[in-house]
């Protein structure tokens, strides 16, 4: 019987080495969320200034995921891997000695300069080492690392916050860390550079500029609001600088992110589909929980639980649907997929408080399988279009676009969401008389408002409407998914049928095959 070395063209001690760095990475962007009170009290802290903890890190991660591929190509994928383990090893262990907020923000500064680059630079290696025709199996093992993560983030920090230390959110990935890159200097081949690589200097320029521009206000909008000044300043200048970007790359001799891969009908598609489906599933994995903690009253431990097993699912799913990929193709697997995911958030509309868990984590599991289904065959059919030699370009594109629309999708629906529950309400009060309110507010009595029949009814009212109106806007923005769910389905049917990769004897046509070069 063939070893899975023979089978797959890596070993499954070298997938796993690299399966660990990124699981650790994406990981690290939820697990803080959960201990970010008790970090606050422990360096007593402000809101404003600790929610930089969470910033910093997403800032610099789409900062410099865009320079992934020139690095990787420049250096060597394995050297640039390696260095990325241990910068961000190096930080988790200093963001747990950390003794202030501003020595925490500095240490997950670090810690993202090493995250930044372990999703993108671990593509490309599986990718160059893998069997094209096996692709898909070993893109699934990856993809669980991309889904189980973020789901298990809340869960671990939980806990570890309620029972243990909340240090040790950053202590425990200091082992992982060190295993995984002894086994990757052990089992990955070294990947010669090319010394002749330059780097784009003005395209990284303003690409720094334009990503820091747009991802600091899609971060701050939903606090700020959309129409503040600053919110509309920085993308305005996000936007300006990112369209010099464009500008740049499309006529520089090496590009830093090569936007002529867009050309390529199904990498084209892939990516459109993948941004789609990324909006639809941060968007909602951000709302549940606020709805579950703030309405049903769930601690953050028993929300992480909760959403678990749909977690748990995904991670199943993902070498399947892998599998099923290198077997039958992305479409059929795509469109199921997301239709399971479109049709479970159109239900998730009618959510309320008088849902029991077990309602709650079936239609989360049927959902989180939609996506573990579709997610992974959407990705690699679009990397299979591309030739060998473009993979750390093509990656360093995907890995960018994905944490865009991620932000804008978390975003967006967070602004729907707090929007419509604002007009909700209003449109429900404004039908209280001008006496009934001024009743409410000297504390007295009044005949009748809505069959209450006291100030403190009166008030209970307002707190159910409040409930309601919340309720209200988290349906809206749940339909909102829904819509990008449908439109991912719709970008799929372009995505073709089943075709050998670029780069194999059946898919040599369409692009070169250059084999990664080992010292």
């Amino acid at each position: 019987m063939a070893s899975f070395q023979e089978r797959f063209g890596i070993s499954f001690i070298a997938l796993i080495s690299v399966v660990l760095g990124v699981f650790m990475a994406i990981l690290d962007s939820t697990v803080v969320n959960v201990a970010i009170p008790k970090m606050m009290s422990v360096f007593a802290a402000t809101q404003n200034d600790i929610e930089w903890v969470l910033t910093a890190y997403l800032l610099v991660t789409g900062m410099l995921t865009p320079i992934s591929g020139y690095l990787g190509d420049r250096f060597g994928q394995k050297r640039i891997y390696m260095i990325a383990l241990a910068i961000f090893t190096i930080g988790s262990a200093l963001c747990g000695l950390s003794w202030s907020t501003s020595s925490i923000i500095i240490f997950r500064v670090i810690q993202a300069v090493g995250g930044a680059m372990l999703m993108p630079v671990s593509m490309t290696i599986l990718f160059s080492m893998s069997k094209p025709e096996r692709r898909g199996t070993i893109m699934g093992i990856w993809g669980i690392a991309l889904m189980f993560a973020p789901a298990l983030g809340p869960t671990l920090s939980g806990y570890l916050v309620e029972y243990v230390n909340w240090r040790l959110i950053f202590y425990i990935n200091v082992p992982v860390g060190i295993v995984s890159l002894l086994l990757v200097a052990a089992t990955i081949p070294a990947i010669k550079g090319k010394m002749s690589e330059k780097l784009d200097v003005p395209g990284f320029a303003t690409s720094l500029i334009g990503f820091f521009c747009i991802l600091y206000a899609l971060s701050e909008a939903p606090t700020d609001g959309w129409g503040s000044i600053t919110i509309i300043s920085f993308l305005v200048a996000g936007l300006v600088f990112l369209a010099l970007f464009v500008a740049i790359e499309l006529t520089a001799t090496n590009p830093m992110l090569d936007l002529r891969l867009l050309k390529r009908k199904v990498y084209l598609v892939s990516l459109i589909a993948s941004s789609l489906l990324n909006v639809a599933m941060l968007g909602v994995l951000f709302i549940l929980p606020i709805f579950l903690q703030d309405y049903v009253g769930l601690s953050p431990l028993q929300t992480g639980l909760l959403v678990l097993p749909g977690a748990l699912i995904t991670g199943v799913l993902m070498p399947i649907s892998g599998n099923l990929f290198d077997r039958i193709g992305a479409r059929p697997l795509a469109l199921i997929g997301l239709a399971v995911m479109a049709l479970t958030t159109l239900y998730m509309t009618e959510l309320n408080i008088y849902w029991t868990m077990g309602m709650i984590v079936i239609i989360y599991m049927l959902r989180s399988a939609g996506m573990g289904l579709a997610m992974m065959p959407i990705s690699t059919a679009g990397m299979n279009d591309v030739p060998r030699h473009l993979i750390s370009r093509a990656t360093a594109l995907q890995n960018t676009t994905r944490n865009v629309a991620g932000s804008i999708g978390t975003a967006y629906l967070s602004t729907v969401m707090q929007t419509d529950t604002a007009q909700h309400l209003m449109s429900f009060t404004g039908r209280l008389s001008d006496q009934a309110l001024q009743s409410i507010h000297l504390g007295g009595s009044m005949p009748s408002v809505f069959g209450a029949t006291s100030a403190v009814q009166v008030q209970q009212l307002l707190g159910f409407l409040q409930q309601w109106a919340f309720t209200q806007g988290m349906k809206d923005a749940f339909f909102v998914a829904v819509i990008f769910a449908a439109l991912a389905w719709v970008s799929v049917l372009f995505i073709g049928g089943k075709k050998a990769p670029v780069g194999t004897a059946e898919g040599a046509k369409g692009g070169s095959s250059h084999m990664a070069v080992m010292e």
